[in-house]
């Protein structure tokens, strides 16, 4: 078949073709009660009817997946900078997020901005003594009290520098903090959970929130609630100082002894912090943990007894209940351990199943943790927060022994890694099998990497794992609320291997977008972006195929009917 945009003939009776002297050789052309899609490339999922998309989802395979997610605008914001996913900060009252981004090779400071109006990348106006850089991480950090969202950055060793906004696009300058200890900051001060190279990224994978960092010096500002607290180095340059402040402005000088204690903790030590509501629990190297139950006025001795270093273990939170914390305390390691008050006091180790010491997935959602390792295919469920393990009975009609789990507020999922198969559960005991079009590879990269979940809200939530039938990205989405399921893979740009995907999070603004760090198979570490109205919309673009069909005719271009 050969035809161009003049021609009358009536292209209804065929299904696949081939086009020589159309103009301009789109990849996808409406011939009016035909619509033709160029083989081996995509079209926007707006060119396609809702029976094309399906029919070209269906078509796809676990090797070879015809559903992309990522849109174009999702990849002209990543694009312009490499971002950091914790902290977010956000305004509720007002619909914007903020995260700290990076700007490589370049001492300004800017923020990737979720509105109302969509996602765009902002400068502060800031300009740091550190050099942000792919492999170095930021040089600056985000903080917001719900009423104002403030970036912090060194701008010389002793000088906290602060800018401020109400609305995310609006910065204002404060200038340096007052009252603020004697700090000793330098240019490898890196950003406190921003990315670095090798395996020692900050993550939330499938075991939980990790902070890992390879720097020698590091500072933080966090929320906690009624105070906002800064740790950076001291004067000495080898040990943390804390100041708390009310506004983000004015600081009450040194209050190091008063937020974690009188040993001294050098600033090569990893830094721990979650906040559920006014309380907090702070970690800093394996000696430090601390507690605070009024939003970070005062500060005590938490009871964990472990000697967990942020370097090595996972913070896995509940959820569906805040107040409720695991720590598992790495690869290689037995001990689960267990807090039902955010950190403030914390149970005797749990043991973890003999033979789970290396495990591969470890959701927590009410009093119910799922684990899984891979390298023996075994899977638990404890019912009883860690105390007890049972095994896990899948239904008749199970295919495979490899099985990787994922829990939101609303329920619990599981996927047979090359099977067609996924599964749902509301307790993680019993579970409904759901037969899918195609095999779901749900594979992670690596030990402590992989396994992310995007979950917008009761119905549409992204499952995202590394394919290794051919080692490449892939995720698996629903918008019902997990009884049907579609496959893709991201694709756009240069999201070419696998990817260990952590530290996914989620805000409502900009339409719902979820961001997830991928470890390889991206760029030296890279974000992106989840759009909610790129998964409702079944995805951003279809393909015929990744390998395109050859044309009989010299010159032309193979063509496949979606319409």
């Amino acid at each position: 078949m050969a035809f161009n945009n003049n021609s009358s003939t009536d292209l209804s009776r065929f299904s696949v073709g081939e086009i020589r002297d159309l103009s301009g050789v789109p990849n996808f052309y409406n011939a009016g009660s035909s619509k033709w899609l160029r083989s081996g490339v995509a079209t926007e999922s707006s060119n396609l009817s809702a029976t094309s998309k399906t029919n070209l989802s269906n078509a796809g395979t676990s090797t070879a997946p015809t559903v992309i997610a990522q849109s174009a605008l999702s990849l002209s914001y990543k694009a312009s900078g490499f971002y950091a996913t914790y902290p977010i900060a956000r305004i509720s009252a007002s619909s914007v997020s903020v995260v700290p981004a990076l700007y490589t090779s370049s001492t300004a400071v800017g923020v990737g901005v979720m509105t109302s109006a969509g996602i765009q990348t902002i400068a502060t106006g800031q300009t740091s003594n550190r050099t942000a850089s792919v492999t170095g991480g930021t040089n600056a950090v985000v903080a917001s009290d719900n009423t104002t969202i403030f970036s912090f950055c060194f701008t010389s060793a002793t000088v906290l520098n602060v800018a401020y906004t109400t609305n995310g696009t609006t910065w204002t300058l404060g200038g340096a903090a007052t009252g603020v200890p004697v700090f000793g900051a330098n240019a490898q001060t890196i950003a406190h959970a921003s990315q670095i190279s090798g395996n020692t990224y900050t993550v939330a994978g499938m075991c939980g929130w990790k902070r890992n960092y390879s720097a020698n010096s590091q500072f933080a500002v966090f929320w906690c609630g009624a105070r906002f607290l800064v740790l950076a180095p001291g004067v000495a340059t080898t040990n943390y100082v804390a100041s708390l402040s009310t506004n983000g402005l004015a600081w009450g000088g040194d209050n190091t002894v008063a937020v974690i204690g009188t040993a001294t903790e050098a600033v090569a030590s990893a830094v721990q912090f979650y906040r559920n509501g006014n309380n907090c629990y702070l970690q800093v190297g394996s000696s430090q943990k601390r507690y605070s139950t009024d939003g970070g006025i005062t500060w005590a001795a938490s009871t964990f007894a472990g000697s967990a270093d942020p370097l090595d273990y996972y913070l896995q939170v509940n959820t569906t209940d805040p107040a409720k914390l695991v720590i598992y305390a790495g690869p290689g390691s037995l001990p689960l351990y267990y807090s039902a008050d955010s950190g403030a006091t914390w149970s005797a180790s749990r043991p973890l199943p003999t033979g789970f010491e290396y495990t591969y997935s470890l959701y927590y959602r009410g009093s119910t943790l799922c684990i899984t390792n891979a390298s023996v295919n075994g899977y638990k469920v404890s019912t009883d927060d860690g105390v007890t393990w049972g095994n896990i009975v899948f239904p008749i009609g199970t295919l495979g022994n490899t099985f990787y789990f994922f829990a939101d507020a609303y329920r619990w999922y599981a996927g047979a890694n090359g099977q067609p198969q996924m599964f749902t559960s509301s307790d993680g005991v019993t579970w409904t099998l759901i037969t899918i079009s195609q095999n779901y590879q749900s594979n992670q990269e690596g030990i402590g990497f992989g396994n992310g979940i995007v979950s917008f809200d009761s119905n549409t939530v992204v499952l995202m794992g590394n394919n290794s039938a051919n080692s490449f990205n892939q995720f698996i989405s629903s918008t019902d609320g997990g009884v049907t399921w579609t496959l893709g893979q991201y694709t756009a740009d240069n999201f070419g291997g696998a990817w260990g995907v952590g530290s996914c999070f989620v805000t409502p603004d900009a339409g719902g977008v979820g961001v997830y760090f991928g470890m390889t198979g991206l760029s030296s570490g890279e974000n992106g972006l989840v759009l909610k109205a790129d998964i409702t919309a079944g995805g951003a673009f279809y393909r015929t195929g990744t390998s395109a069909i050859t044309p009989i005719q010299a010159g032309a271009f193979a063509y496949v009917r979606v319409g």
